[in-house]
């Protein structure tokens, strides 16, 4: 068997994990979240501030980006000993903190309200959200990479054709975070009125994703001249997943013109249904399976592609519903209580596509990727959901701690930022709220598709240099780890420079 052939069976024929150590795993990137906002303020104070960039910069990414790596590699089989160690690490610096604070004699200015609390009101730049997207891009950066190693379980690879394996939510998740943020979910969509009008607009849509053609072509062009390995069931022979995202965000700008975006919720349950019909009544299943004439035939680009073309309709599904769950997000609100409400509606509304995945799946067909069918659907809802209301529920967790003295709000990173108030006290420092942005999750959201496209180039460039399959465990680790110390360098450098690559 040729290396190119060992490759690409390493990472073939797999069957996935369960859905729910993968919400263990989802489970990391909040809890880091929550960390590095307590232990920085209580560990440095008013010296954080005094930090450069570069220390700031490794604090950041041994606390928010190193969890993710040893949830993936290493520390797989011990995810729940590592939360479990999290947690008591939050509760342990809350409690000292608590102590160390707390004077002899209490004041009456620090006596604070649940009502008082409450009816505090925050700021309307949302952090859970850049949070959120952040880490979708984060690890799927680690995972790229680490596939190709022993140290990540073959569990968490894509699955063949049905299973729920951690790289499985790649795709989706980026559907997801694009959704949640269009101009549509975030009430900015203008449908034409006039058919030309329209037409405009759609082909402003083509022009947007440009980069994302000429990178999947790019993508394309490397693969075959370089002899890299590829899993062609994934999406094809041709197909990549910047195509998809490409297809996506073209095909939803040319329904909203004709439908609207208060439609979006509707047009996400319609097409579901009706593309899972065509899959188990009407012969789809079989086509992208096996081909048009049952034999697997690769001819013709329609068949070449078929699974990166097909699942494109499923993939739609989900942008959709993502542009409904982003205009939930965004809907008026304005104090800590009407975000705690809201907050309880996501974990809620999570429960209910958990209960509808589990029925989907014994009564329908189990989750798979590779048609992006109604059961992958349903769980790219319960998987992002999941994340972001965990992520919405540490920041108002961290809000509620710093009104009640036990978190130092002025020196603690990327606190949701409250209105201040007479009783306010006003610092003569600097202040973490007052410094530069530098913290790795908003630089990666900064510049995401450049992010992807760096990532890929250096998981090629790897591949291409390193024999992964024969690397040792630590070895492979200490790649993996370098890899995405530069990633993130690149990313928080560009950031701190106010530098936007944006190539359209």
């Amino acid at each position: 068997m040729s290396y190119k052939a060992e490759k690409e069976a390493f990472v073939g024929n797999l069957n996935g994990t369960t859905v729910t150590e993968i919400a263990l795993i989802n489970a990391s990137a909040p809890l880091a979240v929550l960390l590095r906002a307590v232990a920085i303020p209580w560990l440095f104070g008013q010296v954080y501030c005094k930090f450069n960039i570069g220390f700031r910069f490794l604090l950041d990414f041994c606390l928010l980006v190193l969890p993710t790596m040893l949830c993936v590699t290493i520390l797989a089989d011990n995810t729940i000993a590592l939360l479990s160690g999290g947690v008591s690490m939050v509760l342990s610096l809350l409690v000292f903190s608590d102590r160390r604070s707390k004077p002899s004699k209490p004041t009456q200015t620090q006596s604070v309200s649940l009502q008082t609390i409450l009816e505090r009101k925050l700021s309307e730049n949302v952090p859970f959200v850049t949070n959120y997207r952040a880490y979708a891009n984060i690890a799927t950066a680690v995972c790229i990479l680490a596939v190709d190693f022993h140290i990540f379980p073959r569990r968490f690879a894509k699955a063949e054709m049905y299973g729920t394996g951690l790289m499985d939510a790649g795709v989706g998740s980026f559907v997801v975070s694009n959704a949640i943020v269009s101009p549509e979910a975030r009430g900015k969509y203008r449908m034409a009125r006039s058919l030309s009008g329209k037409l405009s607009n759609i082909a402003q849509s083509v022009k947007s994703t440009a980069p994302l053609w000429v990178i999947g072509l790019s993508r394309m062009v490397a693969v075959k001249a370089l002899d890299y390995q590829e899993h062609v069931t994934e999406y094809g022979v041709h197909w990549n997943f910047f195509f998809t995202l490409a297809v996506v965000r073209v095909l939803s700008t040319a329904v909203l013109q004709f439908t609207g975006a208060g439609m979006s919720g509707l047009l996400s349950l319609v097409l579901a249904v009706q593309y899972q019909f065509a899959l188990s009544n009407q012969g789809l299943l079989e086509f992208v399976l096996h081909g048009s004439d049952g034999k697997d035939p690769r001819r013709g680009f329609l068949d070449a592609n078929r699974e990166g073309i097909c699942s494109c309709w499923g993939f739609l599904a989900v942008y959709f519903a993502g542009v409904e769950l982003g205009k939930f997000i965004f809907k008026k609100r304005s104090t800590v209580q009407q975000w705690l409400v809201g907050c309880v509606q996501l974990l809620v509304s999570c429960g209910v596509f958990w209960l509808l995945l589990v029925l989907c799946e014994e009564y329908v067909e189990p989750v798979s990727r590779r048609t992006a069918n109604l059961a992958y659907q349903l769980w790219m809802m319960v998987y992002n959901i999941q994340i972001i209301g965990s992520m919405l529920l540490v920041d108002l967790v961290v809000v509620i701690a710093a009104e009640l003295r036990l978190v130092k709000r002025d020196y603690s990173p990327r606190i949701w930022a409250v209105e201040k108030t007479a009783d306010d006290s006003k610092e003569a420092v600097p202040t973490e709220q007052q410094l530069p942005d530098w913290c790795v999750l908003s630089a990666v959201n900064r510049n995401q598709l450049f992010f992807f496209l760096l990532a890929n180039l250096l998981t090629g460039a790897v591949n291409l240099c390193v024999d992964t399959l024969r690397t040792e465990p630590f070895m492979a680790f200490c790649i993996v780890f370098a890899y995405m110390l530069q990633l993130c360098n690149v990313a928080v450098v560009l950031h701190a420079r106010n530098i936007s690559l944006k190539f359209w």
